[in-house]
């Protein structure tokens, strides 16, 4: 394969890294992939709920990306094309079953000099968000990690989920209602 002129590469867009990357400019892939896997890692991990399934999606997705590049359209950007690819890789992961739990959904949001007893109390409160989302019906988990972990807004939330505006404000409505009432119950 070629290696893309070296000039380009710092400032260059994602429309830009594709165009090069379908002429077979590996390298031009490679910052793509260096784009945007943190964010492919990020958003398996707090659908799935397993650190080992979301590296899985994550590296599917890209791989997955990287085969289709050719029919990626261009209507919409990359990442929101990405955000389709590891929704559905992780609803694969997802049903397919699996008991999922993990506390690294949220950030680690401890300060070092936390006391012993504020980590615990922070632990369980991870515990009992990470628990909820992931007894969230699928649909409702993505629109609430795409839209509060990941800020889309609900037109690109449609765009990746493939759903229209409405659906996207009723699952998110519901799953809002649904965690609000498992994390009162939880108090």
């Amino acid at each position: 394969m070629k290696a893309a002129p070296p000039a380009a590469e710092p400032a260059a867009g994602d429309a830009y890294l594709v165009a090069r990357a379908r002429e077979g400019y590996l390298d031009a892939y490679e910052l793509l992939v260096q784009r945007h896997s943190a964010m492919a890692y990020r958003v398996a991990l707090r659908l799935t709920g397993k650190h080992h399934d979301a590296q899985d999606v994550a590296q599917e997705a890209l791989i997955a990306a990287w085969e289709n590049l050719d029919r990626f359209q261009g209507g919409s950007s990359f990442s929101t094309w990405l955000y389709q690819i590891v929704t559905r890789r992780a609803l694969n992961k997802v049903t397919r079953g699996g008991d999922a739990r993990s506390l690294d959904l949220l950030p680690d949001l401890a300060d070092p000099a936390m006391e012993p007893a504020d980590k615990a109390e922070r632990n369980l409160t991870v515990d009992a968000v990470t628990d909820a989302l992931l007894a969230l019906p699928f649909p409702q988990r993505t629109v609430i990690v795409l839209h509060h972990f990941e800020r889309l807004s609900y037109a690109e939330i449609a765009s990746v989920t493939g759903a229209t505006e409405p659906a996207v404000r009723s699952h998110l409505f519901r799953a809002r209602r649904a965690l609000a009432k498992t994390l009162q119950e939880w108090k």
